[in-house]
């Protein structure tokens, strides 16, 4: 069973003729987990038989079925494969390897057998092999394109010794990656291990869920792969403890999520509760109104929080209020019966009945007197996906005193390519066939982000709106941005952040480059495209 979290299999050269020994024997020897093994031997008579002999299966029952992956033997013949894929899916493979995708492969006529057998055969996975090279991908992505884009491929890739970093490889289907035993060196011990730039990438790997495979070199055939299998458990053993917000947030990497509707819906509990959790958010909301309150005039300040949920601003709130040493009254919006209900509970216990709670929509509720501070967390992953500058517009309007301050005060909304198969596909089955005309918020992992980020548009409530309520145009924006893409990729659509600027120099971030540390409370939204696009193309946000 995986140590460390990592799977590790083996594939020895040569011939194997009795995999059911082999797995009882030299894998379980060598503390592998899975076998790479041809699924016949010397079977080319079978397609006339119409059948395979006893001779010329290699794994023969289904007792060891689930940890061996089959390896096509003969690509050339495609009623052999077709046969061979039929017989793997009896006796139950998880997956059949296809021949490597090479230089001298004629593409066309590869991509025309994977087709038919993938096609035309049920249930097992065909795992196409590509070496990490020059000129690979590009094989790849014609082979892959010719079927289809089928569900069913899947990538074995293994990696050489000039492969160091391949953030491209990672937005595909790789499924395994493959490790030469001749990619290995002697320590002074004569032990294999990898080169540091070759640890590095193995462990970039090791973040992605993949199975690794120790491939015995043909000019190698003494290594004895027990060495190479602990050693790669070893290096599991070494990758640092992730910190507190990424493992929080592991669980949803590359779940698709429909973006939340509060002005539409009353938030559950539990979802404020995980809004509640992360504490870098709330931190730099306080320091933003601990400034705030510092500027302001010399008299008794007002400050509202709308939109309050369960209270974690205005508790941030009286914190800074402290702080400063200056009296503010605090008064907390909220339109969720739900969440009022908590409000006065945390009013009671906590806050000494110094808050004066509101049950109203804050863009129709007229208050006796307007705020000096006005603060929200009403900010989605794209920074307006969530009604924040037609919510705060009216509530600056009718809430905010003439020279008061919104926090936050302004926010731009960010857009990148993106390269993700794996994101296409399930927002291609997301939503009852329209999940390629909706945008998702995405803790996006296995894809790769092909150029920087470029600001679309932005919206700015530093002072009070005098914006008439109900007109809207003045919140309208259209952007155009061309991105240059390096290397050969596929788009399968654009990633999406925002920053934003609660209170003079005190912002958040979820753009790659600036993000706030340890903040998880957005995650990046993703805007699916029909058409997939080359990287020949000049991509318009």
């Amino acid at each position: 069973m995986p140590v460390n979290g990592v799977r590790v299999g083996v594939e020895p050269c040569g011939v194997v003729a009795d995999g059911d020994a082999f797995v009882a024997g030299e894998m379980e020897r060598c503390e592998a987990d899975f076998a790479v093994l041809a699924v016949t031997h010397k079977a080319e008579a079978a397609v006339d038989r119409g059948y395979f002999i006893l001779s010329e299966v290699v794994v023969k029952t289904s007792q060891h079925a689930y940890c061996v992956l089959g390896r096509a033997s003969a690509w050339g013949d495609s009623d052999l494969l077709s046969m061979e894929l039929q017989l793997a899916a009896y006796v139950g493979l998880k997956r059949v390897l296809a021949p490597e995708l090479s230089e001298s492969t004629n593409v066309t006529s590869y991509a025309r057998t994977l087709l038919a057998l993938v096609s035309n055969t049920a249930g097992v996975p065909v795992v196409v092999r590509v070496r990490a090279s020059e000129g690979a991908w590009g094989r790849w992505n014609r082979v892959r394109m010719l079927c289809g884009h089928q569900a069913r491929l899947q990538l074995a890739l293994e990696l050489g010794s000039d492969a160091c970093d391949l953030p491209q490889w990672r937005a595909e289907p790789v499924q395994l990656v493959v490790l030469p035993t001749r990619m290995f060196v002697s320590n002074a011990a004569r032990y294999p291990v990898l080169r540091k730039d070759h640890q590095a990438e193995i462990k970039r790997w090791m973040d992605h869920a993949v199975a690794y495979v120790i491939r015995q070199s043909d000019d190698d055939k003494s290594a004895d792969l027990v060495d190479y299998v602990r050693y790669l458990r070893f290096l599991a053993g070494t990758l640092e403890d992730p910190s507190a917000a990424a493992a929080a947030s592991a669980e949803y990497r590359d779940v698709l999520q429909a973006p939340l509707q509060p002005l539409m819906d009353h938030l559950e509990s539990a979802t404020y509760e995980t809004f509640e959790m992360d504490l870098p958010k709330y931190d730099h909301y306080e320091h933003a109104m601990l400034r705030a309150i510092q500027d302001a005039p010399q008299k008794e300040l007002m400050l509202m929080v709308v939109g309050a949920g369960r209270g974690p601003l205005v508790t941030r709130a009286l914190r800074a209020a402290r702080q400063a040493g200056r009296p503010v009254r605090v008064v907390a919006i909220e339109k969720n019966p739900s969440a009022l209900v908590e409000l006065q509970l945390r009013n009671a216990k906590d806050w000494g009945h110094q808050v004066t709670l509101i049950r109203a929509d804050m863009r129709g509720w007229v208050p006796a007197e307007r705020a000096d501070i006005l603060v929200s967390e009403l900010l989605g992953s794209f920074g307006d996906n969530e009604l924040s500058p037609e919510c705060l517009d009216a509530a600056c309007r009718l809430l905010l005193a003439p020279h008061g301050v919104c926090i936050p005060q302004s926010y731009s909304a960010y857009v990148a390519p993106l390269s993700s198969t794996l994101l296409h596909a399930r927002a291609q089955a997301y939503g009852g066939g329209h999940g390629l005309e909706t945008p998702y918020v995405v803790n996006i992992h296995a894809a790769h982000i092909l150029a920087e980020p470029q600001v679309m548009w932005s919206f700015s409530h530093a002072q009070a709106s005098d914006q008439l309520l109900g007109d809207n145009r003045h919140n309208q924006r259209r952007a155009s941005a061309t991105f240059g893409i390096g290397a050969s990729s596929l788009v399968h659509g654009l990633a999406g952040y925002f920053d934003a600027v609660l209170y003079g120099s005190v912002g958040l971030s979820i753009r790659p480059d600036t993000h706030t540390e340890d903040m998880h409370s957005w995650f990046p939204m993703y805007f699916p495209i029909k058409v997939i696009l080359s990287h020949a193309s000049a991509i318009h946000g």
